[in-house]
């Protein structure tokens, strides 16, 4: 005998609660990869290495200073610098480094003038060729009236490294000098002082307000499916029915 087979139906209800769970799974990936695009967008710095050298009468020396800070700044913080000094070479009569300084500088345009500074203590190390020190922080505070900028307003500030140090003499002069102070260049940093807008954010970070709003705009949208998942009638299972 010949049988008949019906379709086997198409549970649409199945599938429309399969589908919520699928989109459910996408938002909350994006919400957890979203503080990290934003802590990686905050976290931009400013970092490289300054060379400084002196040509004496009895010695050649040569360092290198490597600094890093962030790229952005407001007034109303603190700016730190992370600066790490190499003895690349001392040549000469000299052995080493009895006491050393390093000076931080930011430039704000013709007339602003900032400055830090990091000594080393009475406890600290000699450094001889081939020795480092740090990394150590440099800390200048930020304000309206020190940087000159007033609400709304920001700079492109320059930084320069200035090293100071003593020179340890051995046979046969057995001395300590003074070298003389030598300085380079060490990038730039934008300094602003925002006006905060009315929902608490500064002026110009649009962009960021947003990002802060797209996780909530998310975790709503994602509720929201879920709960549509859990509430929506179950269809029934697919059944054959055979004609003899």
């Amino acid at each position: 005998m010949l049988r008949h087979e019906k379709p086997d139906r198409v549970d649409i209800r199945g599938a429309l609660r399969t589908t919520p769970r699928r989109f459910v799974t996408v938002l909350l990936t994006l919400i957890l990869l979203i503080p990290v695009q934003n802590i990686d967008a905050a976290g931009q710095n400013v970092s490289g290495t300054t060379r400084l050298s002196n040509t004496l009468t009895y010695v050649t020396t040569a360092y290198s200073v490597d600094y890093l800070y962030p790229s952005q700044i407001e007034t109303g913080t603190n700016l730190t610098i992370a600066v790490t000094l190499h003895v690349t070479a001392l040549t000469g009569l000299v052995d080493y480094i009895a006491a050393y300084r390093i000076i931080v500088n930011v430039f704000i345009g013709a007339h602003h003038f900032l400055n830090g500074s990091l000594s080393s203590g009475v406890n600290s190390p000699h450094l001889y060729s081939g020795s480092s020190w740090g990394p150590n922080n440099v800390t200048i505070p930020l304000t309206a009236d020190n940087t000159g900028l007033a609400k709304g307003e920001s700079a492109n500030a320059t930084l320069s490294v200035t090293l100071q140090d003593s020179l340890w003499y051995g046979l046969p002069r057995f001395v300590t000098e003074t070298e003389p102070a030598m300085q380079g260049q060490a990038g730039s940093v934008v300094i602003q002082n925002s006006v905060p807008s009315s929902n608490g954010s500064a002026t110009g970070q649009g962009a960021g307000a947003g990002q802060t709003y797209l996780p909530y705009a998310l975790l709503t949208s994602g509720a929201a499916l879920m709960l549509l998942a859990v509430f929506l009638p179950r269809g029934p299972r697919s059944s054959q029915t055979n004609l003899k």
